[in-house]
């Protein structure tokens, strides 16, 4: 029984060290919106999370950028990181100009397909 019980506290210890490295992204003032249908959390770690507040601030890595920087970095990470997936979290009560200029970007500099953010109903 104790090898189970280490196991199991070794598991509970791994899962709470990961996941934290994924919340540094996550802005909880960003409202998403909500839907009926299910996606699965993103894992990857090439990931780029471009958080769009409800005034239409871009936030990436935890601080506000102009679109001239978030191009900037859009472009870094392509030519460092190819195969990097884009998701865009958007405020529900936000404005849709800075979405779509950032959707853009993303497109223009080789980002076929970034990710649009949403909750889901019961989240």
């Amino acid at each position: 029984m104790t090898p189970f019980i280490d196991m199991m506290f070794i598991l509970v210890v791994f899962f709470i060290a990961t996941s934290r490295f994924h919340q540094a992204e996550r802005d909880e003032s960003i409202r998403l919106a909500k839907t009926r249908s299910s996606m699965p959390i993103s894992t990857v770690s090439n990931l780029l999370v471009i958080n769009i507040d409800k005034d239409g601030r871009r936030i990436v890595d935890g601080r506000t950028r102009t679109i001239d920087e978030l191009e900037k970095i859009v472009r870094q990470r392509q030519e460092a990181k190819p195969d990097t997936e884009v998701v865009v979290r958007a405020d529900t009560g936000g404005l849709v100009g800075p979405l779509a200029e950032t959707i853009e970007v993303c497109v223009r500099l080789g980002f076929k397909t970034p990710s649009i953010s949403y909750l889901h109903e019961g989240e």
